[in-house]
């Protein structure tokens, strides 16, 4: 697991859209804060939360890291990404607690930022659906959900909702603090809000940063010429031959 380090000081942002920061006692969701969980706010005697700013991240393998290191939870999260190069999206990491449990989560897209279209489910687009079983708080859950390309400089708004709230026991994990972008040469993450349910329609926190990875693949803007199997280049050979053998014939 890759450790990011935050960038520490507190900043309460005017335009929030439900709270600007969790309670030293309660998270997002409204349940009592675990002791498991502390509040990184200085008003709660943590170091502080993270302000807004850029973390610079290593490229490893095709993917992009945020952090897996949460303070609060809830039932989902948005946040922005912009590509450098053509890439496709592969699949995605995400925190859960309560591990073992199997859970459903749907991650969701749009053209254009994810800031301010949080509420409303329209423009978005249904990237696709995931049976998952918990890693347990703070470790990566794999999600099997891509297939999104990526064009370089265009923003792309995502929404990771945790469908099987509230029925389910666990919850979806996040880091109160933010905006904080996330990038590395390919690809650059910026987090806003965690949400609750239901999706789109239930409260909005800000700011919140979404703990979790994004795996891409990059992608070859040049269409590579077709194989051809043996039998095939042998009728070709011939095609070509017949071809010479008739224009020699007229030129005779």
């Amino acid at each position: 697991m890759r450790t990011l380090p935050l960038l520490i000081g507190s900043l309460l942002l005017a335009g929030a859209s439900t709270a600007s920061h969790a309670s030293c006692t309660h998270l997002d969701s409204g349940k009592v804060r675990p002791a498991s969980m502390p509040s990184l706010s200085t008003t709660c005697g943590g170091p502080g939360e993270a302000g807004p700013g850029t973390v610079a991240v290593e490229g490893v393998g095709n993917a992009l890291t945020t952090l897996f290191a949460s303070d609060n939870s809830f039932a989902g999260n948005t946040f922005d990404l912009v590509a450098t190069v053509p890439m496709q999206i592969t699949s995605f990491d995400v925190n859960l607690d309560t591990p073992g449990s199997v859970e459903t989560i749907a991650i969701y897209w749009r053209d254009g930022t994810a800031n301010g279209a949080q509420d409303n489910p329209a423009g978005w687009n249904l990237m696709g659906t995931a049976t998952v079983t918990s890693a347990g708080a703070n470790n990566p859950t794999p999600v099997a959900i891509g297939g999104l390309n990526l064009v370089p400089g265009q923003t792309y708004g995502i929404y990771v909702d945790f469908q099987s709230y509230p029925t389910s026991a666990a919850s979806l994990l996040y880091t109160n603090g933010g905006p904080t972008t996330f990038s590395n040469g390919d690809l650059s993450l910026t987090t806003y809000h965690g949400k609750g349910d239901p999706a789109f329609t239930g409260p909005s926190f800000f700011p919140r940063q979404w703990n979790g990875t994004v795996y891409y693949t990059a992608v070859n803007d040049a269409v590579p010429a077709p194989a051809m199997n043996p039998m095939g280049m042998i009728l070709l050979g011939l095609a070509l031959g017949m071809v010479g053998f008739v224009t020699l014939r007229r030129a005779a």
